[in-house]
């Protein structure tokens, strides 16, 4: 840590006696271990998912990122996701939860609890906030077909 930068230090630790090596001297890659598919050693505590929307989402993760245990704190990139694997959670929830939910908002909302809330989170009207973003995505849609309509007419 004191060395490297942040997005250069490793995902997992495999603690080892000695590294396999080929009668060569190089190292035999495919005799190392698998990382264990435990939950990391993070700096906060595990919290169990406790809503329904905790558990869709702390399953898709595990899953995704090959892992036992997620807790609603952990955030996705420190237990070693990256852009495409949210790319592949995005797609997921989608079909879960059937909405269209933009996948910036996955970025925005790194933690369980975090997505959890904007999932559920309800405004003024009392519609959850994917049901709006799914409203705002069919008015641009149908904004984008009368421009074309009216370019096609002129």
């Amino acid at each position: 840590k004191q060395r490297l930068p942040e997005y250069m230090m490793p995902a997992a630790f495999v603690m080892m006696e000695e590294m396999p090596l080929l009668p060569s001297g190089k190292l035999n890659r495919k005799a190392l271990p698998a990382p264990s598919s435990l939950r990391p050693e993070m700096a906060s505590l595990y919290v169990a998912p406790q809503s329904e929307i905790e558990r869709v989402i702390v399953g898709v993760w595990q899953e995704s990122l090959g892992l036992e245990r997620v807790g609603t704190e952990d955030n996705f990139f420190d237990l070693g996701g990256h852009s495409l694997l949210m790319a592949q959670v995005h797609t997921k929830l989608r079909e879960i939860l059937k909405t269209d939910v933009p996948v910036i908002e996955l970025f925005k909302y790194p933690t369980v609890s975090s997505l959890a809330k904007y999932f559920s989170q309800s405004q003024e009207d009392g519609r959850p906030a994917f049901q709006q973003t799914d409203e705002r995505v069919k008015k641009r849609k149908e904004a984008i077909q009368r421009r074309r309509q009216l370019t096609k007419k002129i």
